[in-house]
């Protein structure tokens, strides 16, 4: 299941927004959201979310947020989240679309209005971008069934691997997979699916051990077609016994990572790798669990398909990291739809111009806006009426970087960076003027009221400069 349309009307600061999420006309498996702090890039998430979940269910994903989701410039207008999505090839001619098979494009439609704190809508096919008549919403019929190809995830800034000995009771999981973007405190199920089909196997007299033997293969398979790119340094994932872990103990507990130490490497658990090691792997251990929660059989990272959310995809990760991270996704993940945000100029380094969306807020009203570049002026705008012409991010410099997508327009990024620079120029130099030295001195007194002192200059010896004395 992949998006391609979003419009939403008075939800927080997306007074008016519309965003495409295609690309020659098929959906971009690719969109990095990225602008200042308040630019709504995790509501844009949630209403993705929101527009995915049903109209039975989206009220129990929402209550963490309903208070917060209109526009409280405007608290007596309706807020309305619009969203078209398309069913991926692994989907078309099967029967997976309740009451019309073959179905390939949804269309969801949630409304709140100004008195409700309960979000209503409904879901429905599209046949040549026209409502198809259906007995019962489609959406609602395909969550209650946890139905195989309709999979949208999505994962908030909260990403810690699960304690090892719980087990994910997955009463829906369809929502279970949403709610990290809404509620902080809500886990992931991650690497404790291994306990969760422990428990299935038992249930259905499955040999012990064989599903999450399979959840472990498929997890060596991400890293190994990862590699650095994914986890820096991780060397190899290790499967011991007969077909490897059986439980999430023996998952994230038991020394099966091979991280590179020196020369050699060094036999890890999962619990004692750095945050950005366990946020990155807890979830796309979520992922692959979910994913194998709804197919019931194995399947390689290259077939699986889907929609994922993700909150900071740069999260915990150094630079060097975020530099490799979308491209270790693209290469294990070709048929998934990622679209996440991003306060980091590294990220955009590998991502196309149609692939970047820059949010704005509009000086005069406060919208957030999709911002675009004047053509002939080159200068940032908040209003487009189509498609933007960006800049391409991947043939930039770190400095290009951020002045032409974050705004850092100084060479140095300290507000007193300048001063310092010229500061230190003149405090080395012996023989500077008189006006130099008056120079010095103010610059001195700016540097030091910001708390930047202990720098004496070498004392000023000529008078053989022009305007010395």
């Amino acid at each position: 299941m992949y998006l391609r349309q979003l419009h939403t009307s008075n939800l927080k600061r997306l007074r008016e927004f519309k965003l495409d999420f295609t690309h020659e006309g098929k959906p971009r498996m690719w969109t990095v959201l990225m602008g200042e702090n308040g630019t709504a890039k995790t509501s844009i998430l949630q209403a993705i979310a929101l527009a995915a979940a049903g109209s039975r269910q989206v009220n129990t994903l929402a209550k963490p947020v309903a208070r917060h989701l209109r526009d409280r410039r405007h608290p007596d207008q309706k807020l309305t989240i619009k969203a078209e999505f398309e069913f991926g090839p692994r989907a078309h001619g099967k029967h997976v679309h309740p009451l019309r098979p073959g179905a390939k494009r949804l269309r969801s439609e949630l409304s709140l209005a100004s008195s409700s704190l309960s979000l209503g809508g409904a879901a429905t096919y599209l046949q040549d971008d026209k409502p198809v008549k259906t007995t019962d919403d489609p959406l609602d019929q395909a969550r209650g069934e946890n139905r195989h190809l309709w999979f949208v995830a999505g994962y908030g800034i909260a990403r810690a691997l699960p304690d090892a000995a719980s087990t994910p009771t997955l009463d829906f999981p369809s929502i279970d997979r949403l709610s990290p973007l809404f509620d902080a405190r809500a886990p992931l199920a991650s690497t404790s699916f291994s306990n969760h089909f422990a428990k299935k196997d038992l249930e259905e007299s499955r040999e012990a051990g064989g599903t999450s033997r399979m959840y472990a293969r498929i997890l060596k398979d991400v890293l190994k077609a990862g590699g650095a790119d994914l986890l820096p340094g991780i060397m190899d994932f290790e499967l011991r016994g007969r077909g490897g872990a059986k439980n999430a103990p023996d998952l994230v507990e038991s020394d099966r990572f091979y991280q590179a130490m020196g020369t050699g490497r060094m036999a890890v658990a999962g619990v004692a790798l750095s945050h950005g090691f366990q946020s990155t792997f807890a979830w796309i251990a979520d992922l692959v669990g979910h994913v194998l929660l709804e197919s019931k059989t194995e399947l390689a990272p290259a077939d699986i398909e889907g929609l994922v959310l993700l909150d900071e995809i740069d999260l915990y990760l150094h630079p060097q990291w975020q530099a490799t991270i979308i491209t270790a996704l693209r290469r294990i993940f070709p048929r998934v739809q990622f679209v996440v945000t991003t306060h980091s100029p590294v990220v955009l380094a590998s991502c196309a111009p149609h692939e970047v969306v820059r949010l704005v807020v509009d000086p005069e009203t406060g919208d957030v806006q999709r911002g675009a570049w004047d053509p002939e002026t080159g200068e940032l705008v908040g209003t487009i009426a189509r498609e933007p012409a960006q800049p391409d991010p991947r043939v930039m410099t770190g400095n290009e970087l951020y002045r032409t997508w974050f705004g850092l327009d100084r060479s140095t990024p300290n507000p007193f960076g300048s001063d310092l620079r010229r500061y230190t120029v003149l405090a080395n130099d012996p023989e500077r003027s008189k006006e130099e030295q008056a120079e010095l001195e103010q610059a001195g007194k700016a540097l030091a009221a910001a708390g930047v002192t202990d720098l004496p200059p070498v004392a000023r010896k000529g008078k053989n400069r022009a305007g010395a004395s």
